[in-house]
């Protein structure tokens, strides 16, 4: 299985969609997409994911599927304040233990529900999460898309890199309609991990010859 992370396109957050220049991301970024064997698409319930996903779902005469637990959250950003806090024990089978978080404000109830989303929604799509590897349940090929956001979508990176969500923020910056894959490969013990291809790439705003939005 083949699962993207899309970063929404450039932001207008007063309006709960995207900016004349993010349309322009989004139609590159569905010209880029539109001959994939894409088998779903998700999409945050914000404007700007959903706004981000419309160009593609209508090239490929697609609808989306609302995904609730994708959508944006301080608790996915907050910066790095009490380095001394920050601390954890990493076990193959077992995954992060006892994590200790590097900011003084408490988030922990919406780290834990994101883990927990997460091992839902990709049990759904056949991927059983045990400790930190994945039981392949149902092994498909299927490549599934999920437009969301900056900083659940780091939080959520960190997290199927086995490491702890809180700590995507520090390092992980994702671009304006970039791609992130990773791939769930059926291995004949059925078991697997999540296998990074790439991260924050964009390149189809290369191939339009769009400006590459830091923002």
């Amino acid at each position: 299985m083949i699962l993207d992370i899309i970063r929404h396109a450039d932001p207008d957050y007063a309006n709960n969609t995207i900016t004349e220049f993010g349309h322009l991301e989004a139609k590159a970024l569905a010209d880029y997409m539109k001959d994939m064997d894409i088998y779903k698409i998700y999409t945050s319930p914000l404007g700007r994911a959903i706004d981000t996903a419309l160009p593609l779902c209508k090239a490929k005469g697609m609808d989306y599927t609302i995904l609730p637990w994708t959508a944006e959250s301080m608790d996915y950003m907050r910066r790095c304040n009490k380095p001394e806090l920050c601390g954890y024990r990493f076990s193959i089978l077992r995954g992060v233990e006892d994590y200790t978080d590097l900011t003084d404000e408490e988030r922990n109830d919406s780290l834990i529900r994101l883990i927990e989303n997460s091992d839902n929604f990709l049990e759904s799509l056949g991927y059983v999460r045990e400790g930190a590897r994945y039981r392949v349940a149902s092994p498909n090929g299927n490549h599934i898309a999920v437009f969301c956001h900056g900083g659940f979508g780091g939080a959520w990176i960190s997290h199927l890199l086995m490491r702890h969500p809180g700590m995507g923020w520090c390092d992980i910056r994702l671009r304006t309609t970039s791609i992130t894959q990773f791939v769930f490969e059926n291995n004949a013990d059925n078991y697997t991990f999540p296998v990074l291809r790439c991260l924050s790439a964009t390149p189809h705003i290369t191939l339009a010859g769009l400006r590459i939005n830091e923002r």
